[in-house]
């Protein structure tokens, strides 16, 4: 729950996150990596038919260069997903319906999209994700928890809700058989939930526990509660987007009435969308949304301030401490243009020029060839203000200080000139390959739109963002990392053991320790070493003369 998605489903259970959010082009760096460089593949159907052999009494005779023993032609570019359809709906009192057809399988995917996430937490970080749990487990409509359980199960119907930065999405699976009986449920979920102040307590503590055990076990996650901080700073107020998730001592202050109020204020039909994909037609998905979400609010939803953050004076170095861990896990943020802008798109292309599957960083550190076990680099997708890129490097402990060194060594080069026309070719094409892979599923269609309406992204993203993609020049590409990318500017977050890495890593300036098990507070700071080895823009190329790994300590 203190992450910034997270997904449950109607008995409580974590489950994986299923829309493919912010946190999702996370989970692809920072989990995945770029080790294997393979696109991923769509999801299977479940349950989907075999597609029937032609009627042929043989089999068709191989071509003749083929029978010869030659190649085969090489395979040309795979066909792209493309985005079917979206008809659009707006009942009386403000709330938009998309439908998107698809007949693969008797089954209808709906999203109801709240267009108030983590991000409208205020002072009650936590408050839009708790919320949005209680909508599940605290029952709805007059119907105790247990009891909309069973009229779900009983419609073979499954129940979930993921809370992102910019959104809540409630998301149901029905057969599409009992769409109009399934959306009644999902209306009286979202609209007349019981917001049980008992069953917050339960979820409270649940919560206060798993923020407790990320604390101590989740490295990543606490980079990224840093991090975050860091690239997010105010001089006077809080920006939306500065804290990635709760702690254990902020989950108590939320009460039931706290949840009520967001209910109240975010769940209003003008900044709800209902996204129905999957064996329907337009025609029905209204009716049966239209019948289901009988509120007429006419309220508009609070307005957030999204000031532009200040960037770092100077590179801002923060380690959080997991003494005696033998590996360390490396983050480096910057900020870049706004998600809408013309200049986005060449963000990603220097993204992954710099540590996509052949990337400058994984040429240099990803093993075999160097120490790293995953290298990555992306931009996170948050609907306001600008976009933050982040690279990631996991290394054995000893090795810590040259993965930093050579992140920033690489940043700043990418910055100072143009990447060639191989790289960004590379670059989009793998841009290209990863865009809509789960749009021939209900399941990943519905989540496609739900993220497009998330972000405030138009139906033709797809389209626009390829052409983009094409049209993007090495020029282009390096003048936007010379504006964005600069690590004069940056927050280098690491997840390892203090004592054991604070040293290598003071070479590069001064060195927070914080401690992720007492709210992140400040342990110590490492004054940087005046003696130590030339700061990166001063330091030879990669590869050229940096320090054999044997000096760092270890």
């Amino acid at each position: 729950m203190n992450e910034r998605s997270e997904r449950r489903d109607l008995r409580g259970r974590r489950t994986a996150r299923p829309w493919l959010s912010w946190t999702a082009a996370l989970a692809a760096a920072v989990t995945c990596g770029c080790a294997a460089g393979r696109a991923p593949q769509p999801p299977a159907q479940a349950g989907a038919p075999a597609r029937p052999a032609p009627a042929t009494s043989a089999p068709a005779a191989p071509p003749a260069e083929v029978a010869r023993g030659e190649q085969p032609p090489p395979s040309g570019p795979a066909k792209p997903a493309r985005m079917p359809a979206i008809t659009w709906a707006e009942l009386p009192s403000g709330l938009r319906v998309a439908t998107a057809v698809s007949r693969a399988l008797p089954l209808v995917e709906v999203r109801v999209v709240i267009r108030g996430g983590s991000a409208a937490d205020g002072e009650r970080t936590g408050l839009a994700a708790l919320t949005g749990e209680l909508l599940l487990r605290g029952g709805a409509g007059g119907l105790p928890g247990r009891e909309l359980l069973a009229r779900v199960e009983s419609l073979g119907a499954s129940l979930r809700v993921d809370t992102g930065l910019d959104a809540t999405v409630i998301g149901l699976r029905a057969p599409s058989d009992r769409l109009a009986e399934a959306a009644l449920l999902l209306g009286h979920v979202v609209q007349r939930p019981r917001l049980d102040a008992g069953e917050l307590a339960k979820l409270k503590a649940q919560a206060a526990e798993a923020a407790r055990e990320r604390a101590r076990s989740d490295g990543r996650w606490g980079a990224l509660m840093v991090l975050f901080r860091d690239l997010y700073a105010l001089p006077t107020e809080l920006h939306p987007y500065a804290s990635f998730g709760a702690t254990a001592a902020e989950l108590p202050r939320i009460t039931a009435a706290d949840c009520r109020a967001f209910h109240a204020a975010w769940y209003v039909p003008k900044n709800t969308v209902v996204v129905v994909a999957g064996d329907t037609t337009p025609e029905a998905a209204r009716a049966a949304v239209e019948k289901a979400f009988t509120d007429r609010r006419g309220a508009e939803p609070p307005a957030l301030s999204f000031t532009d953050p200040v960037p770092p004076a100077s590179l801002k170095i923060t380690i959080v401490d997991r003494p005696k861990s033998a590996e360390s896990e490396l983050f480096l943020g910057v900020l870049g243009p706004e998600r809408s802008a013309s200049e986005w798109p060449a963000l990603a292309v220097a993204g992954e020029v710099l540590g996509g599957p052949s990337g400058r960083l994984s040429q240099e550190l990803l093993a075999p060839r160097g120490p790293a076990r995953e290298v990555s680099a992306a931009p996170l997708d948050v609907a306001h203000g600008p976009v933050p890129l982040l690279a990631h490097v996991r290394v054995p402990a000893a090795r810590t200080g040259l993965a930093a060194q050579a992140m920033l060594e690489h940043a700043e080069q990418l910055a100072a000139a143009a990447p060639s026309q191989e790289e960004v070719d590379a670059a989009a094409r793998r841009l290209t390959a990863g865009l809509g892979l789960g749009l021939g599923t209900a399941t990943g269609l519905a989540d496609e739109i739900a993220v497009m309406q998330a972000l405030d992204l138009p139906d033709d993203h797809h389209e626009s963002y390829r052409k983009e993609l094409r049209d993007i020049t090495p020029v282009f590409a390096g003048k936007i990392a010379h504006d964005n990318v600069r690590p004069a500017h940056a927050a280098i977050v690491v997840v390892g053991d203090a004592q054991a890495i604070g040293p290598m890593l003071s070479r590069l300036g001064d060195v927070k320790v914080v401690d992720p098990t007492r709210a992140f507070e400040r342990k110590r700071t490492i004054p940087r070493d005046a003696s130590a080895s030339p700061a990166p823009s001063q330091a030879p190329a990669p590869g050229a003369g940096r320090a054999a790994p044997a000096e760092e300590p270890q």
